[in-house]
């Protein structure tokens, strides 16, 4: 009898140790799961904040785009530069007015908005020192100090999409 007692005592604490693991694995895969699907919204919604942000900026960056091949393009008349010119200037003054004053809607984690946020002052500068160069130079402009702040956006965007683990986008390619 005493035998028979060690047995159940030795199968209850064999069936409490077993439901104890299985317990502990059954958390660790739902925080496992939990994770990744966190990490998929994220990705989602950096996304969808492109496609957001890139909708919105796209009339202020296409303009410029045009502009810098009509300047580059040999064939380019004067009166197509200068008709470029000003379509650039508007939008480039549009865009950093517009940039001033944008507040970026997203359901982006906080450290990753607040990243998004701080890049678009690099877009801004560009903006300006787009306008600033077309004011010096409508058919030679020195855009330079603009390519210096697209590169700077372009580079401050990277980190957050490299964090999430996505590609990171050619943002010109993307506003044009």
């Amino acid at each position: 009898m005493k035998k028979l007692m060690y047995l159940l005592a030795l199968t209850a604490i064999v069936a409490i140790f077993a439901t104890g693991c299985s317990s502990a694995d059954s958390q660790s895969k739902s925080d496992s799961g939990s994770e990744k699907t966190e990490t998929t919204d994220v990705k989602k919604e950096l996304l969808h904040t492109q496609m957001d942000f890139t909708a919105d900026f796209s009339p202020n960056y296409a303009p410029i785009a045009a502009y810098q091949t009509a300047v580059a393009d040999e064939e380019s008349t004067d009166d197509v530069i200068k008709t470029t010119a000003e379509a650039a200037k508007k939008a480039a003054d549009e865009g950093a007015a517009k940039l001033a004053d944008y507040k970026l809607e997203s359901n982006l984690p906080d450290e990753e908005k607040e990243a998004f946020t701080a890049s678009l002052d690099s877009l801004k500068a560009y903006f300006e020192e787009v306008s600033k160069a077309i004011d010096a130079s409508e058919t030679e402009p020195n855009l330079d100090a603009a390519q210096t702040q697209f590169d700077t956006f372009q580079t401050d965007l990277e980190g957050i999409y490299k964090d999430a683990g996505l590609q990171v986008p050619d943002m010109a390619a993307a506003l044009s």
